[in-house]
């Protein structure tokens, strides 16, 4: 997901995906158990035991809302049941609805519109289903459970939605202009938002875990708390050791603009990579895990390393998952023309020449156009040659990577990528102030590449919030956000104007 996108999702989202949690209650029980066995990586498992479920006890709403949260998770990787998910989670919808009609004082209902509306909003979000029919479900979803927790206010698993609301509808304008102000939504409470997820993970039973895997989030990312991110995500992987997810999204944390440790997202990404390729038959989690390991290593400079990871890959060619060949092919691509390496386009054509991999005809042709551009500008050249020397910089060998930087800067004089990078490695060694003052030219410099423009933003954003100037900080990621909303940059700076930037 790009962060553009999980900006959006997370906003009303609702992330399905604790150690210790509460006992389930009698009436639950059966439904808890397929909680786990999901929650343990069998998602297969869980669904024909929640179908059975369903067969004993037609219309029970616990074991439909657990079967729909299933399919909704499988519309990430099969669009063709992005239908029957809609048609079904509309009718859930109308049923719950119709029962709390009947009946002001059906708390199973009402607690289960609410809950679905909100998983309508984030489906409407991530999948491009209309943002003002998901707004208007996540402003639905805040007045049911808010009616539900007046009446029950001990219920723990009631907390998750209420405080998923209330947290990130909080934060929402540094990811969504304007959606409050123009459509109403109910006010949200950041702190108290956060305290109901705490509660959701340490009282709740069928969404403790779903609690949790927020916290691990939220914690390591917008509230700077990156010890206590790492805690949750220790017990939930002790608890799930079967389930990648949780490791996917330490790495995410790991990797995140709170920590930016890529060392340390590589090596969740190869915990699942060891057990992935140890079953019978490979799973999508592993090639996740693979390309997420591409990413780690690209992070760190280490060049070769991901794309030996991509063509090992692609040599296998597997049949399924189907998008994989062809999203390792344009990765590959993507990392031979950053390198200058002549043969980038052919990956692309690939891509073109294979009419089963049409999905993908729209990424590749943007690609060839993107190379051809970028070695007619002469701007890949230069980055190509500064390569070698980023990656002593990621390894601090601060002496040597000045004096490369140096070798390429007297064949480009004055060269924009070269002064951003040198800028970037001031900061990187402790001098914020310094870095800052260096990159502040670059922020208007318009023969500088719009990603060095917007990278040097947020080295002086950066260093104002190092500085203690919070408010000049917080407009300058907001420049970032406004004129670079297109650059990876974007979500880090998104971020900031969440909670200030602090060195790890």
């Amino acid at each position: 997901m790009t962060a553009a996108v999980r900006g959006v999702t997370i906003v009303l989202g609702l992330t399905f995906a604790g150690a210790g949690p509460a006992p389930a209650s009698p009436a639950q029980d059966d439904v808890y158990a397929g909680y786990q066995r999901l929650h343990r990586g069998d998602a297969d498992g869980a669904k024909k035991d929640l179908e059975t479920l369903l067969a004993a006890t037609p219309g029970r709403m616990p074991v439909r809302f657990a079967l729909l949260q299933i399919l909704r998770r499988q519309t990430d990787q099969n669009r063709e049941q992005e239908a029957d998910f809609e048609r079904q989670i509309d009718a859930f919808i109308a049923d719950a609805d119709a029962r709390v009609g009947r009946s002001g004082t059906d708390d199973e209902a009402q607690f289960y519109l609410a809950n679905a509306y909100l998983l309508r909003a984030e489906y409407r979000f991530s999948h491009d289903k209309g943002i003002w029919g998901a707004v208007r479900d996540g402003a639905r979803s805040k007045r049911g459970i808010d009616a539900y927790v007046k009446r029950h206010p001990e219920h723990g698993d009631a907390y998750y939605a209420l405080g998923t609301y209330n947290y990130f509808v909080e934060i929402g304008p540094a990811f969504i202009k304007f959606i409050r102000p123009l459509l109403f939504l109910p006010a949200g409470d950041r702190a108290g938002g956060l305290k109901q997820l705490e509660r959701a993970y340490s009282q709740g039973s069928l969404f403790s875990y779903h609690a949790g895997m927020s916290l691990l989030e939220i914690y390591g990312t917008y509230e700077g708390r990156p010890a206590e991110s790492v805690r949750i995500g220790e017990q939930l992987a002790a608890a799930y050791p079967d389930n990648p997810s949780v490791q996917f999204q330490l790495a995410e944390v790991y990797s995140g603009p709170a920590v930016e440790d890529h060392a340390k997202a590589a090596a969740q990404y190869e915990k699942v990579i060891v057990s992935e390729t140890a079953r019978p038959q490979a799973r999508a989690a592993l090639y996740r895990a693979q390309l997420g390991l591409v990413g780690s290593k690209t992070q760190q400079w280490q060049w070769d390393e991901a794309i030996r990871i991509l063509t090992a890959t692609i040599d296998a060619n597997p049949a399924r998952p189907d998008w994989v060949t062809p999203t390792f092919l344009l990765r590959r691509g993507n990392l031979r023309a950053l390198a200058g390496d002549a043969r980038a386009a052919e990956d692309a054509r690939r891509v073109l020449a294979e009419p089963k991999w049409s999905t993908q005809h729209k990424g590749a042709t943007e690609q060839v156009a993107w190379i051809e551009a970028r070695r007619a500008s002469g701007e890949g050249a230069i980055y190509a040659a500064l390569l070698p020397v980023n990656r002593l910089a990621a390894e601090k060998r601060w002496d040597e990577a000045a004096a490369g930087y140096d070798r390429v800067r007297r064949d480009h004089p004055n060269d924009p990528q070269v002064r951003y990078r040198l800028a970037a490695m001031q900061f990187a060694r402790g001098d914020a102030a310094g870095a800052s003052a260096a990159a502040a030219p670059l922020t208007t410099d318009r023969a500088a590449p719009s990603w060095v423009r917007a990278q040097s933003l947020l080295i002086v954003a950066r260093a104002q919030d190092l500085a203690g100037q919070r408010e000049p900080a917080k407009k300058t990621y907001q420049r970032i956000v406004d004129d670079y909303e297109r650059e990876s940059v974007a979500w880090p700076a998104r971020v900031g104007l969440i909670t200030p930037y602090r060195r790890r």
